[in-house]
């Protein structure tokens, strides 16, 4: 296959490009009113109601089988290589393919199939210029669309457009997160607002204001608790669909990285008030449910002034504003309270880390063992664990940052000891500390104990 032409698909391409079109026209040939299965009774009520119906309802149905019949198709081929391998080798094969393999090539024919019909309408319909019956227009439409799905699987176009909705994903992600930041305390704030219709006659007017008040704060501590559950359950159901996700399936690796978060794994072992990772998640939501509002509000006065007033906007100019505090939304929760909430769950809090200084010493690990031995006898007396600065840090005269100029350059950096034993410098050797200028070593009184006699 070295010299096959670039621009041609490969016999693989082409054969699952005739695959998808033959299989996705004679269906809906199949389903259509006047077919020759329809008139010879071949087809069942089902299949007459079907018939029956609209056009789209025959394409959908068409192209929804292409799943099945393109997973079949694969798994087919499987046990056929499988069967030759056994055959060859005279052993069993030591490689199984797992279900999702055969049930990827599913998708990507159900994916790839409206491209290729978009694309193959040039070819259909040169193809059908010499026809002039509709029995032989399926040959064009198989032909035309096979050619287009050929060079689709040929240039995989199932990996760009796994790219593509992998970044649409993200948009969708967030905007379902922002989704379930604003229904939360909505639904868990529905019985306070009932509550308070229900006794609205019987609350005098001079308390309408502290009733109003409550409300507020019972439907925001509500909305906490809900967020803190939502988030405790979802843990659990991370752990659950960990123990038995397929490891060949996509998202295995991802799910067992969720599982040993912090947040997870105490799940299992801490009931929902003791869980303190959906706690401070459900602040975390909690706050930005906070910054939703308040950059509504924002936009909200922003286009009062661009639009007038509220009553008089258009439906053209609501759906504008709209659209950019949903997309500021996006952004607020994609580039601080995504990442927030992922140091929070996996147990790395920012604060901790603002904390602790990178120049301190490592910690000696003797000392810290010896000190959890004797907490765990009761000795309150802890040893440091920390070496002092001075003790960590080497002499001057230890310290490598002195260069000798020697046969035209520079050699280093030494200690002021190798200077004499190494380089065994003299008073007229030139020497410099650092990045300072060259000096007779005679002419530097830090060097005086260090020279050596000519």
């Amino acid at each position: 296959m070295n010299n096959w032409p670039k621009f041609l698909p490969l016999p693989a391409s082409w054969a699952k490009g005739f695959a998808l079109s033959s299989g996705f026209w004679l269906i809906v040939s199949v389903l259509l009113p006047g077919s020759y299965y329809y008139y010879y009774r071949f087809s069942t009520a089902y299949w007459r109601s079907i018939s029956s119906s609209d056009f789209e309802g025959a394409i959908a149905f068409a192209w929804l089988c292409q799943i099945p019949l393109f997973a079949f198709y694969h798994w087919g081929l499987a046990k056929f290589a499988e069967w030759v391998e056994s055959r060859s080798h005279n052993q069993q094969p030591t490689v199984t393919v797992s279900p999702w393999l055969h049930w990827r090539e599913g998708f990507i024919a159900f994916a790839t199939l409206p491209a290729a019909i978009v694309m193959g309408i040039p070819a259909i319909a040169l193809l059908m210029l010499p026809l002039r019956d509709s029995s032989s227009s399926i040959i064009a439409l198989i032909l035309g669309s096979a050619i287009a799905s050929a060079y689709l699987y040929h240039f995989r176009f199932a990996r760009l457009l796994k790219i593509l909705l992998k970044f649409l994903w993200i948009f969708y992600a967030d905007l379902l997160k922002i989704l379930e930041i604003l229904l939360v305390p909505t639904l868990t704030g529905t019985p306070f607002f009932l509550l308070t219709v229900a006794t609205a006659q019987m609350i005098p007017k001079q308390l309408l204001p502290l009733t109003t008040f409550l409300l507020v704060i019972s439907v925001f501590l509500s909305g906490i608790v809900g967020y803190a559950a939502l988030q405790y359950w979802s843990a659990h159901l991370v752990n659950w669909a960990a123990t038995w996700w397929p490891a060949d399936s996509p998202g295995y690796s991802r799910i067992q990285a969720r599982k040993s978060w912090k947040h997870n794994k105490t799940a299992a072992s801490q009931s929902l008030v003791r869980h303190t990772t959906s706690w401070h998640l459900a602040a975390n939501d909690t706050t930005y449910l906070i910054y939703f509002n308040f950059s509504a509000i924002v936009f909200g006065a922003i286009g009062s002034v661009v639009f007038g007033e509220v009553s008089t906007w258009s439906a053209t100019e609501e759906e504008m504003l709209g659209s950019v505090v949903a997309l500021v939304w996006v952004a607020q929760w994609h580039f601080r309270g995504w990442p927030r909430e992922v140091e929070i769950a996996r147990g790395q809090p920012s604060a901790n880390r603002r904390s602790s200084n990178p120049n301190l010493p490592a910690a000696d690990p003797v000392a810290v063992e010896l000190n959890q031995l004797a907490a765990e006898f009761g000795d309150t007396r802890m040893r440091p664990v920390r070496k002092p600065a001075s003790a960590t840090k080497k002499p001057k005269s230890q310290q490598a940052q002195w260069y000798v100029f020697r046969s035209g350059k520079a050699e280093g950096p030494y200690t002021k000891r190798q200077l004499r034993d190494v380089q065994k410098i003299t008073d007229r050797t030139k020497v410099r500390l650092g990045d300072a200028e060259w000096q007779r070593a005679g002419e530097i009184p830090q060097l005086a104990a260090y020279l050596t006699e000519k």
